[in-house]
């Protein structure tokens, strides 16, 4: 008698049954997985960019600021850029030719901070000595998602001593940094 290899139709069915289940499963958790990327990878961004403001300050002996990339309602979540604020070079906004370098915003993530442009009140800059002035009180930036889980700490808040210092901290969805 001749051997035929190979899968009957019924194997084929249940195998692919046993993948819908397994994909059925998976797929929320990618898109959780995700999110939460995505906010952890936009506040390393910041963090990024904080360091280099706060490094270029002292090693050029001049204020360097740190700007949202538009001063409309969107503010912090359309992008940011670092460059200087003082003398003859100051920069007004992300646009300006002596930038030092211009960060992304993620999609579907907020950032939103009490540093606004210079236009609509406290910029936030590093001093040459590399403390930053205006960090006195509370400031600071939040970072979230609408996709995040309520109950999880997966957003962000960015906390800037008086010194300079930038720090992360792990907070709920909703809370207030």
């Amino acid at each position: 008698m001749l051997k035929v290899k190979g899968f009957t139709l019924i194997e084929l069915m249940v195998t692919l049954a046993i993948l819908g289940i397994i994909l059925g499963f998976a797929a929320p958790a990618m898109s959780d997985f995700v999110t939460r990327q995505r906010v952890s990878g936009q506040a390393s961004e910041l963090m990024l960019a904080l360091a280099l403001a706060r490094s270029e300050a002292v090693k050029q002996g001049i204020d360097i600021a740190v700007l949202p990339a538009t001063n409309a309602g969107t503010g912090w979540s359309d992008g940011w850029c670092v460059g200087p604020d003082s003398g003859a070079t100051a920069m007004s906004n992300c646009t300006d030719p002596d930038r030092l370098r211009n960060f992304d915003a993620a999609k579907s993530v907020n950032l939103s901070s009490n540093f606004l442009q210079s236009g609509g009140g406290l910029v936030l800059f590093f001093r040459r000595d590399g403390t930053c002035p205006n960090c006195n009180g509370v400031r600071n930036f939040t970072i979230t998602s609408p996709k995040l889980k309520i109950t999880g700490a997966d957003a962000r808040c960015i906390d800037i001593s008086p010194l300079g210092r930038a720090t992360v901290r792990k907070v709920t969805r909703d809370t207030a940094c």
